[in-house]
């Protein structure tokens, strides 16, 4: 099946709105004054941000992300934000038009607040639906609108980064979510009432939305919940995870001006959701969100394999080598793909097994 290209001006417009969103979400940080530094962890570099003296004395740093030319950039330039801000709603105004997929408002109201928080500043991740969303922009392709609607959020994080950032969001999470709507309550895990399993919102006893936050789980089998302290709350420790939050990306989300957020890189979402396809039990809903699973990496690996070929091959030779509980989840899902994508997939088996001889092959 041939693919349905966005315009290359509106692939261009999507990239300059991720690099104006990220712009004024860092100017927004500085235009209180202080000073920008960096620090240096295992490295690598870091900018931070120590705002002015208060009256209680010296405030804490903030966290502002790793260094790059772009970040240098975004620190070092003078900006009018209020007029980036009229040229990112005529942006985002300009997506809409021609379909880009958007969220509901609830979810964007919900991203806003979290951004406006620094949950994104601070290394978080949008997973699934919500971060489905961005891949059309971002890769320049339509992609049906039915494979991005959700009912809720899932927002990941390492633990190892929730720590080293050395930086909060600014209130607690379930005080940011009530900024997007005043109806969420958090609802406490049945093992450990001092934490909270995640939160929602509910109506008339129906839950309509909901917000899960997420951490990977690694090594032996632990208590179902760790606390990230970056966002001030608890997350699910989840196996797998931390295939899909390496190396995230910067996106926009099409809500407001444009909301900047990081999601995962497109190969490991669409190889990820091969996994999770496999760990789906068998009840009705968690069947159709199987299906949903198998529709958005079949998608999203039809584009990659035309597109970003080479980003696809590594994404599954790491895959691949995680181990044979990897392999036979992946296998499975694979089997179950259209036949186009399930030949990309089993052609680049093929060639790995090659590439590592009789006594690597898989």
């Amino acid at each position: 099946m041939a693919l349905e290209r966005y315009p290359v001006p509106i692939q261009t417009l999507y990239a300059e709105l991720i690099d104006r969103a990220w712009a004024g979400d860092v100017g927004e940080l500085l235009a209180a004054g202080g000073t920008p530094y960096t620090r240096e962890v295992n490295g690598r570099l870091y900018w931070y941000w120590q705002p002015p003296s208060g009256p209680d004395g010296r405030r804490p740093a903030r966290y502002v992300g790793p260094d790059s030319p772009q970040m240098r950039a975004r620190i070092h330039t003078e900006r009018d934000l209020a007029a980036i801000r009229r040229e990112r709603l005529d942006m985002v105004r300009a997506l809409r038009t021609v379909r880009a997929p958007t969220p509901d408002p609830l979810t964007g109201n919900v991203l806003a607040a979290l951004s406006a928080a620094g949950a994104f500043r601070l290394r978080a991740v949008v997973v699934g639906s919500a971060a489905f969303q961005c891949y059309a922009p971002l890769l320049g392709v339509r992609i049906p609108a039915s494979l991005s609607r959700t009912g809720d959020l899932d927002l990941g994080q390492f633990y190892s980064i929730a720590l080293a950032v050395d930086d909060v969001i600014d209130a607690d999470l379930l005080e940011v979510l009530r900024r997007a709507d005043p109806r969420f309550e958090a609802v406490l895990a049945p093992t450990d009432t001092r934490k909270v399993m995640r939160y929602a919102i509910r109506v008339r006893n129906q839950e309509i939305f909901s917000l899960d936050v997420l951490t990977p789980l690694r090594g032996p089998n632990r208590p179902p919940l760790a606390t990230l302290k970056a966002l001030r709350g608890s997350a699910q420790l989840l196996r797998f995870l931390d295939y899909l939050l390496y190396r995230e990306v910067s996106a926009v989300a099409l809500h407001g001006p444009g909301i900047p957020i990081n999601i995962p890189a497109p190969e490991r979402y669409a190889l990820h959701k091969l996994i999770v396809a496999q760990m789906r039990i068998e009840t009705p809903a968690s069947q159709a969100k199987r299906s949903k699973d198998l529709q958005q990496a079949d998608s999203l690996i039809r584009i990659l394999a035309s597109d970003r070929p080479d980003d696809l091959e590594e994404a599954w030779r790491e895959l691949r080598e995680r181990g044979p509980s990897w392999r036979l989840k992946a296998d499975r899902s694979v089997a179950l793909l259209k036949e186009d994508t399930r030949s990309v997939l089993t052609d680049l088996t093929r060639k790995l097994n090659e590439e590592a001889g009789p006594k690597g092959g898989r």
